[in-house]
């Protein structure tokens, strides 16, 4: 007995059945219908799609089979990786490559343009001064001025690039303010002018936390300190260490590295087990040393700061 394939309702014969001509020619005609539904030069023409409209595509997530994706889905993805032409930049429309002009970009919470007010801007005059005393110049000047000294400039606070900007003050210009900043350290310096003298250049600190390491404990010590120089050229060493400590015995639990240094041998007052007081001395070498006058000590608490060479 006769049946439909599921898809294209296509006739299918029995063993048993006789030839159909009419039957074949029937599925010979939905097949070429079929056919045609997908022949591009079959296909009737669309101007524009719409949101409904589908296209065909091959799913890679389900084994390559044949989906319809509509429309609105493909307007959804492109809309993800371009800008919609409906989109528009002050005024101009996106159809085309836009050239913006300063006209075109307003300053922020203002109704002026950006060309507007860079027309307003301070004009920086600066120039290189070089083959000179940055503080005979500065001394030389009539009015503010914004100037480049380069390493070949004397008299700043040492030898590199630096953007300077100087400042005058009433009554005839006699105090007078020289700001210099060095272009690869960013290090922010200033002198001021007094009169007739300049009383030297003082170093601008920057709010910056100071870089913190751990003390390199001398074999036989452990525990846990660290070390740390401020802007200010100020070293401290702080924490605890635990050790065999003899009685009346200086004892070294260590050595600060090159630039650590204490400027001045000191012995500074420290705290030990039980309460007990010790001393503790910083060499110029970086050597520090715990000095026990008791018996029975076994921790050592540390929290000096020094000046550093």
């Amino acid at each position: 007995m006769a049946s439909k394939t599921t898809n294209y309702g296509l006739n299918k014969h029995s063993p048993q059945d006789f030839y159909n001509v009419e039957a074949r020619n029937e599925n010979w005609d939905k097949i070429d219908e079929a056919l045609a539904a997908t022949d591009p030069t079959k296909i009737t023409a669309k101007a524009a799609p719409a949101d409904g409209d589908g296209v065909m595509i091959a799913d890679s997530a389900d084994g390559g089979k044949a989906k319809r994706l509509l429309w609105s889905s493909v307007k959804t993805a492109l809309g993800k990786l371009f800008v919609p032409l409906a989109r528009k930049i002050n005024g101009k429309t996106l159809a085309k490559d836009v050239t913006l002009t300063a006209a075109d970009i307003k300053m922020p919470d203002s109704e002026e343009d950006i060309g507007a007010a860079m027309a307003k801007r301070a004009v920086w005059d600066a120039v290189l001064v070089s083959q000179q005393s940055a503080l005979a110049w500065a001394a030389a000047q009539k009015e503010p001025k914004q100037c480049g000294f380069d390493p070949h400039t004397t008299d700043t606070p040492y030898e590199g690039y630096w953007c300077a900007e100087l400042t005058l003050h009433a009554p005839s210009n006699q105090w007078r303010v020289l700001y210099v900043t060095n272009v690869v350290t960013l290090e922010r310096w200033f002198n001021i002018y007094n009169i007739d003298r300049w009383l030297g250049w003082r170093k601008v600190p920057l709010a910056v936390a100071p870089e913190v390491h751990n003390f390199p404990l001398a074999n036989g010590f452990t525990g846990d300190i660290i070390y740390y120089k401020t802007q200010e050229n100020i070293c401290t060493v702080s924490g605890c260490i635990y050790g065999t400590f003899a009685k009346d015995s200086y004892i070294s639990i260590g050595y600060l590295p090159e630039g650590f240094h204490s400027a001045h041998a000191l012995e500074l007052p420290v705290t030990a087990s039980y309460g007990v007081g010790v001393r503790c001395s910083v060499a110029t070498d970086g050597n520090v040393t715990v000095i026990i006058s008791t018996s029975g000590v076994a921790y050592v608490y540390l929290n000096i700061s020094f000046p550093c060479a």
